[in-house]
């Protein structure tokens, strides 16, 4: 989790009709084959990152359901165990033009809404998806910064404090996380 990801979390809970923000830790993304470090490290920089966060939860949710972990499956989780809560999902543009390939993505338009950060995106997104009544646009700050980037020149031994909080650094490099 770098700044461009904590400058959306803010803009989330400023400019939205949310309470507050769950960030759903996955053990691994059904669309990627490896993992880079283990969940437990993943769920530790993001508790670092989001320490002076008060309207932001961090959830294990996903650590407990089947594997893969599909997005309706942990949204029908969220639900079913805080029913008095409406859930939203939170996604980048980027994702859209292959939001057809999510499992069960009807149920997901049909039962929650979507709001969604500007993202450069390579691929056209489907008009039926760019027009569905349960997906809203949102004005959010781009993320000039990827993760994978940071990844890559932590890899490099350059340090990243400019992009990440200093104590998600200093766990990255005590832990060897990312550096080859």
């Amino acid at each position: 989790m770098h700044f461009g990801h904590l400058n959306l979390i803010d803009f989330f809970i400023k400019k939205t009709d949310l309470d507050e923000i769950w960030i759903i830790i996955t053990p691994l993304n059904p669309f990627k084959s490896k993992c880079l470090t283990t969940k437990e490290k993943r769920f530790k920089m993001v508790e670092l990152s989001l320490s002076n966060k008060k309207d932001v939860k961090i959830s294990k949710i996903e650590f407990l359901l089947d594997k893969p972990n599909y997005t309706i499956n942990t949204l029908r989780e969220l639900s079913e165990k805080y029913p008095e809560n409406k859930f939203v999902l939170l996604i980048g543009e980027d994702n859209l033009y292959r939001f057809n390939k999510w499992k069960n993505y009807q149920e997901i338009l049909e039962s929650y809404m979507l709001y969604v950060y500007p993202r450069k995106t390579d691929f056209p997104i489907p008009e039926y998806i760019k027009t569905h009544p349960s997906i809203k646009f949102l004005k959010a700050p781009k993320i000039k910064n990827s993760s994978s980037q940071i990844r890559k020149k932590i890899a490099k031994n350059i340090n990243v404090t400019n992009f990440i909080h200093p104590k998600v650094y200093q766990y990255i490099k005590e832990n060897k996380i990312y550096i080859k």
